[in-house]
């Protein structure tokens, strides 16, 4: 499900606005960046079990990540995976308000 504009306070920002100020994070630009890093390669190989070859091998596309290594290897990139429902979970409990005593109560959403 795509963020629209209504759901910004007041509909104030379009979709367009928000896509032109800001890229989709990528797993593949996340990896590139850091095995490109020197102070960061190290560690990412340490974690999942590779030498420098494999680093090469493994940015030209000639050889993948095993699924056993991909925990540990997206953890190396300090990301986290999480469900597009818990992100639509916090989003909405951040638009109500945590605190919220009248959604809390029953009322509905502050002010609505």
């Amino acid at each position: 499900m795509q963020p629209h504009a209504e759901n910004f306070e007041g509909g104030c920002m379009s979709m367009n606005a928000i896509d032109a100020r800001r890229k989709k994070p990528s797993m593949e630009a996340a990896f590139r960046a850091a095995l490109t890093d020197a102070s960061l390669s190290a560690d990412i190989c340490k974690r999942v079990g590779w030498d420098s070859t494999q680093v090469s091998r493994f940015l030209s596309g000639q050889m993948g990540l095993t699924i056993g290594k991909m925990d540990a290897a997206i953890e190396a990139l300090g990301m986290i995976v999480a469900s597009r429902e818990y992100m639509d979970f916090l989003a909405y409990g951040a638009r109500v308000g945590a605190a919220c005593e009248c959604a809390r109560s029953g009322y509905g959403e502050c002010g609505r």
